[in-house]
């Protein structure tokens, strides 16, 4: 099996650490002189439209998804080197060109829960070898939503969060800290101090949501988050029992209570400890409807999407990864 590297690196990624991945790669590629093609992005969302031109200039085709390749075919590899976010708009655009390309993903963000669900090792070298020695890719369970008021629709693999997390990951994506600490590789400080701050201004608001035959109110929504892994804000076992191996997802709904209680739920998430609480909620689902009626701030897969009101439709779709 051949194999024709297309490389989208986005090198401002975890604060410059998508540029120090990229150059041990590139040097990997070339030491071991892989046919490859690199591509570099220059403003935010330009991975989309570079998977756009790959797609229309016909790059990316040919590999059969049921079958290992014979060891004298050749086939191009879509091979991402950035964060969450920059192998989201990757992912996206290939659905809306009905793609269901392969990929292969080299993670070099700040929280890369992705690949942390994944079971990726840590080091980049090994990681781009491991995919070198694949010769199947693998199918996972991804998560899409279509939203009826805005009318449009998005595909994810983390997470969706409305309410708190959504508040902590836009103040955390506009502070001037998480740039500098990104460099020392401390973004993570920058995540908790976003987020001490948004535990007090953060608001409840009401929801309702369709799942599993079921209509539920919530009218002290606090913290609302679909996700398809145990992972969010870089690590934060928000629901330790989901899997990728499994096709299904998660709600979560925190309730909005008194900020000792809050603390409380904190400690218990980030130990990774198992507790019951009325005010605390999970919900696995294969299909739900969630609608919210104020507009609430909102981030996908580690980005901001601004405040909005939803009444969103949440179902699983498929990804296939090297």
């Amino acid at each position: 099996m051949k194999r024709i590297y297309h490389v989208i690196i986005n090198p401002v990624a975890g604060g410059g650490k998508g540029s120090e991945v990229a150059k041990k790669i590139l040097s990997e590629l070339t030491e071991h002189q892989f046919t490859y093609h690199t591509y570099q992005t220059e403003y935010p969302n330009h991975e989309a439209q570079l998977v756009q031109t790959l797609l229309e200039q016909n790059k990316l085709h040919g590999f059969p998804n049921d079958r290992p390749l014979g060891s004298e075919e050749t086939f191009p590899m879509l091979l991402v080197i950035g964060g969450d976010g920059t192998l989201h708009h990757v992912v996206n655009q290939l659905h809306a060109y009905g793609a269901n390309y392969p990929v292969a993903y080299i993670p070099a963000g700040t929280g890369n829960d992705f690949a942390r669900a994944l079971g990726l090792p840590d080091d980049p070298v090994e990681q781009f070898w491991q995919v070198v020695k694949t010769r199947l890719p693998k199918t996972l369970p991804l998560l899409s939503y279509q939203d009826q008021i805005q009318g449009d629709s998005q595909v994810f693999f983390n997470n969706l969060g409305i309410g708190l997390d959504g508040k902590i990951v836009r103040k955390t994506n506009e502070s001037a800290r998480k740039k500098w600490l990104s460099k020392w590789h401390l973004a993570h400080f920058s995540y908790l101090s976003s987020a001490l701050v948004s535990l007090f201004e953060q608001k409840a608001f009401p929801s309702r949501i369709e799942i599993n035959g079921q209509s539920i109110r919530m009218d002290k929504t606090y913290l609302c988050t679909i996700t398809n892994h145990p992972y969010f804000g870089g690590g934060v076992a928000i629901a330790p029992t989901v899997s990728l191996e499994k096709a299904e997802f998660e709600l979560v709904i925190v309730e909005k209570v008194a900020w000792f209680k809050l603390c409380y739920f904190a400690y218990h998430i980030l130990r990774k400890k198992d507790f019951r609480s009325r005010s605390f909620h999970r919900y696995p689902a294969k299909k739900l409807r969630l609608v919210t009626t104020t507009p609430e701030e909102t981030q996908i897969d580690g980005e901001s999407i601004g405040a909005r009101c939803y009444d969103l439709t949440i179902q699983l779709t498929e990804q296939a990864f090297w």
